[in-house]
């Protein structure tokens, strides 16, 4: 009797683990690390137990709680320490309940435009973001605050840069899909840092990847770490990119929703966050 209780406890651990290898692979957002964490590390672990993601990847998981609630609120603010993005849970003990429809919505809720009015000047989540000024891919003078009633892609790179090339397909790829299915939305600031705008276009063009419109930040020289703003000032470019490449969503009031510092894997995963801030930022 205890060889056949053994061989179906066994039997259940696998399918188990099976069934979460296989939801691993459907967590959205996050790197191979952390895969890796759920299949081998998370699965195996101790009740009760809690994996918590955010838009952007940060992701942890706690386990051997003494309640489901406390592995729930403890995994939620591992989660939430490296992010500003809010945390939902991926899965609780071994039942995945991850909410799909909700994720798409998480950079919610949008400030008003009088709320948006109040808000600080900052690059962090709920700030309105610096009025950085640049030149279109036209030759058209423009500045971020400019943009209202726009959602705004700022994005800092250069070909100098190797997470910058590695991500270009990528960019690349979320920017044809916004095109398509939400034309004239989504402005797309792509904005070189510390190189003359002539190189840039110059490394794209070589590459066939001059698909994504490149603005011209105004920097002239590999030293050049100052942007200007509208109205004579100027900021430091490690202000708005602690590393590159780093990005920034922006709604249509010019708030920022999203931040993301280093390069994304596949930006096509934003899309749907994109419609959502397309539909309800602005009013």
């Amino acid at each position: 009797m205890k060889s056949i209780r053994n061989s179906l406890f066994i039997i259940c651990l696998f399918t188990i683990n099976s069934v979460f290898a296989i939801e691993a692979d459907t967590i959205p957002h996050v790197n191979k690390k952390a895969i890796d964490s759920f299949k081998y590390d998370y699965s195996y672990a101790n009740f009760h137990k809690a994996f918590a993601i955010a838009p952007g990847g940060a992701w942890s998981w706690q386990a051997n709680k003494p309640t489901v609630e406390e592995a729930r609120e403890s995994a939620l603010e591992a989660c939430s320490s490296y992010t500003q993005q809010p945390c939902v849970l991926f899965a609780l003990d071994d039942q995945v309940v991850f909410d799909n429809a909700g994720w798409t919505k998480l950079w919610r809720p949008y400030k008003t435009k009088l709320q948006a009015k109040q808000a600080e000047d900052g690059v962090l989540v709920g700030q309105r973001f610096p009025n950085i000024e640049y030149t279109d891919p036209n030759g058209s003078k423009k500045s971020i605050h400019g943009l209202k009633g726009k959602v705004a892609f700022v994005h800092f790179w250069g070909h100098w840069c190797p997470s910058c090339r590695y991500e270009f397909h990528a960019l690349i790829d979320m920017y044809r899909i916004i095109n398509d299915t939400l034309p004239g939305e989504v402005e797309f600031v792509i904005l070189q840092a510390r190189e003359p705008i002539e190189k840039s276009r110059q490394w794209a063009s070589e590459n066939n990847l001059d698909a994504l419109p490149l603005s011209d930040s105004g920097v002239k020289s590999t030293d050049g770490k100052m942007l200007n703003i509208k109205g004579g000032k100027k900021i430091d470019d490690r202000k708005l990119a602690s590393v590159f490449p780093a990005s920034y969503v922006v709604d249509k009031n010019g708030v920022v929703v999203f931040s993301h510092m280093g390069s994304v894997d596949n930006w096509t995963e934003y899309v749907n966050f994109f419609r959502d801030v397309v539909e309800h930022s602005g009013k």
